[in-house]
């Protein structure tokens, strides 16, 4: 019975794979995504689409990283920029199935789509690490340079590494493709 209590006990702290439900979640989120942009978007409002063509993802993104906002949706850091603005726009989402996964899998050169309104912006991958969960500095407007002022568009996508562990984070860096004129 010991064994067997700690088996449970060890089983409560996984996250589940959840691809189904995610699913059903993302449909009913695309469904209420507004042609244009909300001003000042509530936690949980969805406000674009990203798609990942290497993955053979899409997803809504939602406003807020906090734990509703994020359940079924990768989520918007609200203090970064929009898609597509000059400045950082950021977004975290769970590493569970039906979300962001397979993160790890992307390349240099990779291809990340956002649908912002009525407009689309197509980002490179430039780069992924793992950084420390304190490690805030990935969100600034010009990542890892706090200080710095932007110049150019760019995206942050956050989840948790290793798979099943929140210990350390998986950061994907990517650029507003060149000939791309970023909002302002």
């Amino acid at each position: 019975m010991v064994c067997a209590g700690l088996v449970l006990l060890a089983l409560a702290g996984v996250p589940r794979s959840r691809g189904p439900e995610k699913a059903v979640a993302q449909a009913d989120l695309g469904a209420r995504l507004a042609a244009d942009p909300p001003v000042r978007p509530r936690p949980g409002t969805p406000i674009a689409r990203l798609a990942i063509p290497r993955l053979g993802e899409r997803w809504t993104v939602v406003e807020g990283v906090d734990a509703a906002s994020i359940e079924d949706a990768p989520g918007h850091y609200p203090q970064t920029a929009v898609p597509g603005a000059v400045g950082n726009f950021a977004v975290a989402g769970h590493r569970v199935r039906g979300l962001f996964w397979d993160l790890d899998r992307l390349v240099p050169g990779d291809a990340v789509v956002v649908d912002y309104g009525r407009r689309t912006f197509t980002y490179t991958v430039t780069g992924a690490r793992v950084v420390a969960p304190t490690a805030v500095e990935v969100l600034a407007p010009v990542p890892d340079r706090p200080d710095a002022t932007a110049t150019a568009a760019s995206l942050t996508l956050t989840t948790c590494e290793p798979k099943w562990s929140d210990d350390q984070r998986l950061v994907v860096h990517a650029t507003l493709e060149p000939g791309e004129v970023p909002t302002t």
